[in-house]
């Protein structure tokens, strides 16, 4: 038996200040899940989406400022080799 590989990517959208209603926020949560999964098809072999799912929170919290981003320099290693035998 094979292990599951899992992709997970984590989107925060920071809102403004307007008042922002419900329909709203699902058609923005869709927008972004379709766009994530046409991007993640163009890249990957085919094929190799089995399934996706999405989950959507919405809260209000103080914005965090010290969060930090970088830059990450990973060789990632193709598997074909081992999915053909």
């Amino acid at each position: 038996m094979t292990t599951k590989k899992i992709l997970t990517v984590t989107l925060e959208f920071e809102m403004g200040d307007r008042k922002i209603h419900s329909p709203r926020i699902k058609a923005a949560h869709d927008a972004a899940v379709a766009a994530a999964i046409e991007a993640a098809k163009g890249e990957l072999l085919e094929g190799s989406v089995s399934a996706v799912r999405s989950r959507m929170t919405f809260d209000y919290r103080w914005a965090d400022a010290s969060a930090e981003y970088a830059e990450m320099d990973v060789n990632w290693e193709e598997d074909d080799a081992a999915e053909s035998s």
